[in-house]
């Protein structure tokens, strides 16, 4: 899905995905709320308290509907954000091609440089 605007690096678990944070320069993190047995958040809290990691963007998204229902997404999506994430974006109920754009559309505005900071050539 993602895969022409950015290289994917997969994980399972949370602590693959920090090994992998240690070794790599990761630009953003992307994680479903099932992640790890549904530990999307205990893995957030990590990477944002982390020295080295407190600064990747960190997009949170919900693409199965069975997860957590309709009615908790908002509180989820407050949760995600206290925590310090960039967003909850839920494509669990849209058609594949509207869940596609949503999820590039996210992913690149997250991977955006901020208005007035400096370009790279």
């Amino acid at each position: 899905m993602l895969a022409d605007v950015a290289e994917l690096v997969p994980a399972h678990t949370t602590g693959e995905a920090l090994k992998i944070l240690e070794r790599l320069r990761i630009d953003l993190i992307v994680s479903t709320i099932a992640f790890d047995e549904s530990r999307m958040l205990e893995f957030l809290q990590a990477v944002k308290q982390g020295k080295s990691t407190a600064g990747i963007p960190f997009l949170c998204s919900r693409i199965f509907a069975s997860v957590i229902g309709d009615s908790l997404v908002s509180s989820m999506r407050d949760a995600c954000k206290q925590c310090g994430a960039a967003e909850l974006v839920d494509v669990a109920r849209l058609p594949p091609d509207a869940a596609r754009a949503a999820m590039r559309n996210a992913v690149e505005a997250c991977l955006k440089p901020p208005l007035g900071a400096p370009q790279l050539p």
